[in-house]
């Protein structure tokens, strides 16, 4: 059967912590991501994203497929995927969903508030521990919740945006092989085989 399990798991070493660093959003939604990159057999792992051929590619005048990197403060932000089954229909979807805090506001963050909320985007998930995931990646994520805007109320209260993306997918989630580490060129996408064809953003 193509569904038959194919491995075993051990309990690994204690040295994963939790968290999110930063979140890339692509600047418009993808529609062929998964016919375009090269994934590893056996996994979700995408080794060459093929980003010469997606369907972004060179929007809006890179000749690149562009991502909007958004750094976040650590303990604030967090990425779950639920399993959503039913064995009446024999479906199962994976609802992933983004939450991230950006503390301040300025104008500028509403009117990208906005874009977010009209558009759909794929967005890659960098963890603490230099995962980094891709969600949406047929469907895009939607901008679903969150408080767009917190003054707080106490001056100790944040100030600030509070984000929630989801996305409903038929598989769990894509990674990209591990970084290098901080300090390479194309972190931390470095592990891909065509890095070179996407542009990072940075505030």
């Amino acid at each position: 059967m193509a569904c038959s399990i194919t491995s075993g798991r051990g309990i690994d070493c204690r040295d994963s912590i939790g968290g999110i660093k930063a979140v890339f959003f692509t600047n418009d939604y993808c529609d062929n991501i998964t016919a375009s990159a090269t994934v590893t057999a056996n996994s979700y792992t995408i080794t060459d994203a093929d980003f010469a051929d997606w369907s972004i590619h060179g929007t809006p005048t890179s000749g690149k497929v562009r991502v909007l990197r958004y750094l976040l403060v650590t303990d604030l932000s967090s990425m779950t995927v639920a399993v959503s089954a039913d064995k009446a229909t024999g479906s199962v979807m994976y609802n992933q969903t983004l939450s991230i805090v950006l503390q301040k506001t300025t104008a500028a963050d509403l009117f990208q508030v906005g874009l977010l909320g009209k558009n759909r985007p794929q967005i890659f998930v960098q963890d603490s521990n230099d995962n980094v995931f891709l969600m949406g990646i047929e469907n895009g994520c939607y901008l679903t919740g969150g408080d767009t805007l917190s003054t707080g109320a106490a001056r100790t209260d944040l100030n600030g945006l509070t984000l929630e993306f989801t996305a409903m997918e038929k598989d769990p989630l894509y990674t990209i092989p591990a970084s290098a580490g901080a300090g390479t060129t194309g972190y931390p996408f470095d592990g891909l085989d065509d890095e070179t064809a996407l542009e990072i953003v940075v505030a």
